[in-house]
Parts: C-alpha cells; sequence; structure tokens
C-alpha cells in the first residue's frame, strides 16, 4: 500500500496481491486493502469485478488468484506478494511473476503458514531455509501479536505439530508415524464400560477386514473400550457380532462412519447406512446414526486424533483399552509414505483408525472462536 503513492520513472507502477486461488484471494485481501488505500489516492471507484485498485498516481494493484497464472502475465510488476505458498503449485510463481518482473527494479514476498501438507509445502519449505541462510527470510510467530491466555487455549485444542506449525512459524517433519502423539504407555490403559452410557461405534466398512471401535465419549475425554475385527465379512454380519456382544446394553447405540456408508453395498440390496438405520434390533434399543454428506480431509482427521492422544499443553484425552490390540497396533504402525503427506497404508494398515477417526473428529473438532481469536489469521 505504501508503495501506491511512491513515484516511479514511469506512469503506470503496478503491484499485486495473489493467492493459489482467485475467490481465497479475494477473501484474504480485498476488502482489506480497500479500507487501506486513502479515499483521496483513488482514481474512481475500485473495479469489483476485476479485483482492481488504480490510484490517482497512475498506480494500480490488482488481487490475483494463481489458479489461472495467465492473471499475472503480460505485464511489467513493480512488486508484489504471493500469501498461502504452501498450497501453490510448484514453479507457478517462477514461471508467471519472474518473467514479469524483469525490468522495474521489482520486489516479491513469497509468505504463508509452514506445513507439511499442500501441494506446495516442500518447495516453500525450501525456498525458506534457503532465504533464511542468506538473510532475506523472516518468521513471524503469533505470540509477538495474540496474547499469552489466547495461545494457552490454543495449545489445548491442537498437538504439538499442529500448534508449532500454524503459531510458531515452525516448519514440521512430514515424515513418520501418522499418529506420533499415541504413547503406548499413556494412552492405554483398562477403559470401564458402561452399560448405561451410550456406545460410540466408529465404523470402516472394508469388507476384509471391517473395523469398528466402541467407545464412551465424555465432554473431555474419548474412551475405546472394545474393537470389532472381521474378515471376510458384511455390515449385517458385523452389526449381528456388535448386537451378540452387546444386547443387554441400556444406553443406546450412536453408529459414526465415512459418507460412503450411504452409497456402498456390503449387502445385496441396501446400503450400510439403510442396514444400520432399519436394523429392528438396534431401532429397538435406541440407536442414532452421524454419517456426513462428505468426508473430511485425511489430515484433518489425523489432527483431530493427534490433539486428542496429546495436545501442546501435554493432555491426553483419548484412551484405549489393552484388549484393543489391532486399534493399538495401527495407532503405532501407520505411517507416511517417505517425505509426503500420503499414508503408507498396505494390508490391515488404516482401517481401525479410519474407524477410530470418524467419531472423534465430529465429537472433538477443532475449532476457534473466530471472535475471541481475530487476530489469529494474521499471524504466520
Amino acid at each position: 500500500m505504501r508503495y501506491l503513492a511512491v513515484k516511479k520513472p514511469w506512469p503506470d507502477p503496478k503491484y499485486f496481491f495473489a493467492a493459489p486461488v482467485r475467490e481465497q484471494a479475494k477473501r484474504i485481501a480485498w476488502e482489506h486493502l480497500k479500507s487501506l488505500v486513502p479515499k483521496s489516492w483513488l482514481a474512481g471507484n475500485p473495479l469489483e469485478g476485476d479485483l482492481i485498485i488504480k490510484t490517482r498516481f497512475g498506480s494500480w494493484l490488482y488481487v490475483i488468484g494463481l489458479d489461472r497464472p495467465y492473471r499475472a502475465e503480460g505485464v511489467q510488476w513493480d512488486g508484489g506478494v504471493v500469501d498461502e505458498c504452501s498450497d501453490i503449485r510448484p514453479g507457478a510463481v517462477e514461471k508467471s511473476f519472474l518473467p514479469a518482473m524483469t525490468h522495474r527494479d521489482p520486489w516479491l514476498w513469497q509468505i504463508g503458514v509452514p506445513k507439511r501438507s499442500g501441494i506446495g509445502a516442500r518447495a516453500y519449505r525450501q525456498a525458506c531455509e534457503e532465504a533464511l541462510t542468506r538473510g532475506a527470510g523472516f518468521t513471524w510467530p503469533s505470540r509477538d501479536i495474540v496474547q499469552p491466555g489466547v495461545l494457552a487455549r490454543l495449545a489445548k485444542l491442537l498437538d504439538p505439530k499442529d500448534f508449532r506449525e500454524q503459531f510458531e512459524a515452525s516448519f514440521e517433519n512430514a515424515s513418520g508415524g501418522v499418529f506420533y502423539c499415541f504413547n503406548r504407555e499413556y494412552n492405554v490403559r483398562p477403559v470401564t464400560y458402561y452399560d448405561t452410557k451410550p456406545i460410540v461405534v466408529g465404523s470402516d466398512f472394508n469388507v476384509d477386514p471391517m473395523c469398528w471401535i466402541l467407545a464412551h465419549r465424555y465432554q473431555e475425554k474419548f474412551e475405546v473400550f472394545d474393537e470389532i475385527v472381521l474378515r471376510n465379512t458384511n455390515t449385517a454380519a458385523a452389526l449381528e457380532t456388535l448386537w451378540q456382544r452387546y444386547q443387554h446394553h441400556k444406553g443406546g447405540f450412536e453408529f459414526y462412519g465415512d459418507a460412503t456408508a450411504g452409497a456402498r453395498k456390503t449387502s445385496a440390496a441396501t446400503s450400510d447406512y439403510q442396514q444400520i438405520m432399519a436394523h429392528p434390533k438396534f431401532v429397538k434399543a435406541g440407536r442414532s446414526v452421524h454419517y456426513p454428506k462428505a468426508n473430511p480431509k485425511k489430515v484433518d482427521r489425523f489432527a483431530a486424533c493427534n490433539a486428542m492422544l496429546c495436545n501442546a499443553a501435554g493432555d491426553r484425552r483419548l484412551f484405549v483399552d489393552p484388549r484393543c490390540k489391532f486399534l493399538i497396533d495401527d495407532l503405532e504402525q501407520r505411517a507416511y509414505a517417505e517425505g509426503t503427506r500420503e499414508t503408507d497404508d498396505e494390508g490391515d494398515v488404516g482401517h481401525i483408525t479410519d474407524a477410530l477417526g470418524y467419531p472423534v473428529y465430529r465429537l472433538y473438532p477443532i475449532k476457534v472462536d473466530t471472535n475471541e481469536l481475530q487476530t489469529i489469521s494474521i499471524s504466520g
């Protein structure tokens, strides 16, 4: 904004703010940028459809989305900021902006929160690390602008890596275990089953193996007391197994699973969702079914589980009974493919921790009070 009033040897200095996609760039910056330009600087009203501000000094400010790189081409730029760089395709900035930043002694800032995931996360990390070695990189942790009490509350919501990544400007390693906050010594303990509390059933509908977890939910914790792992089976058989074990349960059942349960069929005629909804024994016993219309991203489910296993404040709120051996092994063994954020799932790996993740994500989402934490959006 300061540069808009700076006189240049040419009559039309041009600056930009860019983000991965146009709607995101508009949401992040457009209203803020308009409010920052003094009205006495403007040469007419901002162009809402094109996201362009023109000033009486002859300078221009563009808000651009890199989902269509041609928006950045065809002109010579004097300077600009590219935000959310972890989510920008590698090479997009070099191909779109740098050829148009050759004649006017321009400047370019590439900024964003460090991320382990995102199409450009690795390239952005490499660029930041290289810039830091030559004194051209800077970090801005949230503690510089956010009150300590707010950060303390956030530390209780997030797992340690996510907290360091989002609020301490720290690049965290993507490789290694998916559930890196799980510790057999602290998260595995005898869990009491109560026949008057609802049984939370987390369901993965893979047919071999089909994996369900059984748990009780509390306001601040989630306790898994049993698991069902069946080979070469279907939903009807899994429901029958559950009924045989807990037919005398008095507290009702809550079923959680993935969005495909409403469409896929592990029986000949009806979907998984329909079978649970219509099962006469569970209808009589009392059941509720909670399947989303669309699945959350894996990384969001994993983050919710890790925050429950151990948050940045050191609190553990997810516990597993020792008899749930299949779940315990999967929590320890599930890992990312080296150098990526893609899970390296083979064979039985991943199914039962998916069954765990569906209810945890739904019941204990990572949510920030945007009214209380309105300054968080400008941290990084």
